[in-house]
């Protein structure tokens, strides 16, 4: 690991997105100087006005991508990946399987060779599993996911990350939950906020999920390179609620309508097939599968224990990160 103490060299690989985006920020408050691996051509909106350099390369080039990566981790302290393929849709099972595992073991076989560079890698609670309600899960809960290809693919690319460890390489997993923060936030997740402050949010799913700050979760993936021990998986979750805790929390905050009506726990697979196969028949875009809607029943609710207990990690009280989103949005004038 690198001794430098005054000045970082960090390496953010998928720092355009929303996680990516709000850790360069924080690292660059933090004083780091910070270099983002993207394609050439990538929608650099998240990072405007923070000061970064520029690695360019592509994950997805399968003869190419280590030849960059070498590169961009060249001189660097610390590398975090948080690149990944997040749908479940099924057109996009090639490339799951490129960025979650095939990139990753690229990204941890480069940084060993090259040698004094720690290794954070953002896994997802996908990756632990799906524990329903009376369960918390924790980094020791059994993975039963397997008919998840997104959840498969994100484990393996932990196992490729271990796997690299057991070779000589310093490396560390953070896995983040359900987040919410104003910046670079997810288009879905922007557009519930908007409906339900326009009152156009009518029902609600029965599940619930682990809402974790955005901040909080940044922060603790640079705990995971300050405290974090090599080898481990760390959850970095937020607070365990119902979605109709959640929906009508942000009700609260932008003045909307909360949704009143709670959907049957067993029509939401079968609505979530019927919206990916209309979508595939019209050749559109979605973001509802039957796996989306299977996962939206469940009570997917996670322990942070052992990253507070080891990392020193914070979790911000879920009222506060409800309305400092809306407060975000509203000075931007988006909501």
């Amino acid at each position: 690991m690198c001794k430098e103490k005054r000045r970082r060299h960090s390496l953010v690989i998928g720092g355009t997105g929303f996680i990516g985006s709000n850790l360069v920020r924080c690292l660059v408050e933090a004083g780091d100087d910070v270099t983002v691996y993207h394609r050439e051509g990538s929608n650099l909106k998240n990072l405007e006005g923070v000061p970064f350099k520029s690695a360019l390369g592509d994950l997805t080039d399968e003869n190419g991508r280590e030849k960059t990566l070498c590169a961009a981790m060249k001189d660097k302290c610390t590398v975090y990946n948080l690149a990944a393929s997040g749908t479940s849709l099924e057109k996009e099972r090639r490339l799951r399987e490129i960025v979650n595992v095939e990139a990753v073991r690229s990204i941890a076989r480069v940084a060993r060779e090259i040698g004094g560079i720690r290794l954070i890698h953002a896994s997802s609670s996908a990756a632990v599993g799906f524990p329903d309600n009376p369960e918390i899960a924790d980094e020791n809960f059994a993975f039963n996911a397997h008919a998840n290809h997104y959840s498969v693919t994100k484990r393996q690319g932990e196992r490729e990350v271990l796997n690299a460890v057991e070779k000589g390489l310093d490396a560390v997993i953070g896995i983040p939950c359900s987040s919410l923060g104003a910046h670079g936030m997810k288009t879905h997740q922007y557009n519930l906020f908007v409906d339900i402050a326009r009152g156009r949010t009518l029902v609600y799913p029965p599940g619930g999920l682990c809402l974790t700050n955005v901040t909080d979760l940044v922060k603790g993936l640079v705990l995971c390179r300050e405290n974090g021990l090599r080898g481990k998986r760390y959850i970095l979750g937020g607070q365990n609620m119902k979605y109709q805790q959640y929906f009508t929390e942000i009700a609260t905050a932008t003045g909307g309508r909360p949704p009143r009506v709670r959907l049957p726990k067993t029509l939401l697979p079968w609505l979530g097939f019927g919206v990916e196969f209309v979508s595939s028949l019209l050749g559109r875009e979605n973001t509802i599968d039957k796996h989306v809607g299977e996962m939206i029943t469940k009570n997917l609710y996670y322990s942070s224990g052992l990253a507070i207990q080891e990392l020193g990690y914070a979790i911000t009280d879920w009222r506060e990160t409800i309305r400092s989103a809306v407060a975000g949005l509203r000075g931007r004038g988006l909501i």
